[in-house]
């Protein structure tokens, strides 16, 4: 059984249509990579499972997490599900972040809204998510401010917030974008890790290295609408759309 199925999903925001009839799965312990240029839909997939949408979105079609079906839930049954049964990487850590509090406590709050266990054990829990998504020295830096911590370092406080709660699916919006060589790797290598523990990753990118690195399988977006479907080497050795093509010459 699928842990995450998408059926026909389609989405409006007022009178434009992002997404056209969208549908896919993804497995336990899989890696599914979606990419396509900039504008093709890709982030409003994510946006979409998570309920993250403006006001003036219109959706259409069916998503199960879990056997649950995700669009017809209530907000505060919503709020439930992110966070602990599904995590999100958003693209931009430094907006993201609140700047007014220590990075330690924003990624234990997270911790503390799906299990009140007390400030020792959220506190502990964040601490290890840190050292999870790679950052050195975690005890010394979850006093820290954003402004006071790299744009790597930023990047990682998000994926240890998006982890902190262990949740079944993680969602990513081009998380290695803008960053150097060396914190992509590690970035990439906790995805593996993710992966090896049974836990599935939804990989937005237009980078085919980064799916190279990491996919298990890829969906190729353009004009939000899927155009072609495949495990990595099938996508890689015999692409079947010219667009596919292209986005592969780029790497």
């Amino acid at each position: 059984m699928s842990l995450l199925e998408v059926r026909g999903l389609s989405l409006w925001y007022g009178d434009n249509r992002v997404l056209y009839d969208v549908s896919f799965s993804i497995g336990r312990g899989e890696v599914l990579c979606i990419v396509g240029e900039s504008g093709s839909g890709k982030s409003s997939i994510l946006y979409s499972i998570l309920g993250l949408l403006p006001p003036n979105a219109r959706l259409e079609g069916e998503i199960y997490f879990d056997g649950v079906e995700l669009t017809t839930l209530k907000e505060s049954e919503r709020r439930k599900i992110r966070g602990k049964g599904i995590g999100m990487v958003f693209q931009e850590p430094s907006s993201y972040l609140d700047p007014l509090f220590t990075v330690g406590s924003q990624i234990a709050e997270t911790f503390e809204a799906h299990f009140p266990e007390g400030k020792k054990e959220s506190r502990e829990r964040a601490v290890n998510a840190m050292r999870k998504a790679g950052i050195p020295k975690a005890e010394e830096k979850f006093g820290m401010y954003p402004h006071q911590l790299s744009g790597g370092l930023k990047q990682r406080v998000c994926i240890a917030i998006s982890v902190v709660c262990e949740p079944s699916l993680l969602l990513a919006d081009e998380p290695t974008t803008a960053l150097d060589v060396s914190v992509q790797k590690r970035i990439l290598n906790l995805f593996r890790r993710l992966r090896s523990e049974g836990k599935s990753v939804i990989l937005v990118t237009h980078d085919f290295g980064v799916v190279a690195e990491v996919g298990d399988r890829v969906l190729v977006l353009k004009d939000g609408r899927i155009v072609e479907e495949g495990n990595v080497y099938e996508i890689f050795d015999s692409p079947k759309e010219s667009y596919t093509e292209m986005l592969l010459s780029a790497i």
